[in-house]
């Protein structure tokens, strides 16, 4: 809901990628009902998308990732739908140092999926 009152529609991107072949495949998905078997899901979890339509009748898919909707990555392991504040090191992902032995606090959004996400 923003300031004036009005309720914005809930627009999901969905980047539907098959590495076997390099093919990738990016569809908005606006209707609340087709992405509610979505929600509550952990990354790494497969589930069929038969509910987006009859052309992906068959397709089973895995949660690979994404992002909310300022822009924090979604992180393995972090148990949440919400955001955290983690220290991050070398070898960590959402993390890159700059000099040798840096430690970093940054924004990473927890691993389960909500309303939240864009991407």
């Amino acid at each position: 809901t923003q300031s004036t009152g009005t309720v914005r529609p809930l627009i999901m991107k969905l980047n539907i990628a098959y590495p076997a072949n390099g093919s990738q495949k990016c569809i908005l998905v606006d209707d609340q009902h087709k992405l509610s078997p979505f929600y509550e899901k952990r990354m790494a979890s497969e589930l069929p998308i038969d509910f987006l339509g009859d052309e992906w009748k068959g397709y089973v898919v895995r949660i690979t990732g994404g992002n909310d909707k300022q822009g924090f990555p979604m992180k393995q392991g972090v148990l949440t739908n919400g955001r955290v504040r983690l220290l991050l090191k070398k070898g960590h992902s959402c993390y890159r140092p700059r000099r040798d032995g840096e430690r970093r606090r940054k924004s990473v959004r927890g691993c389960i999926v909500d309303s939240n996400l864009s991407v």
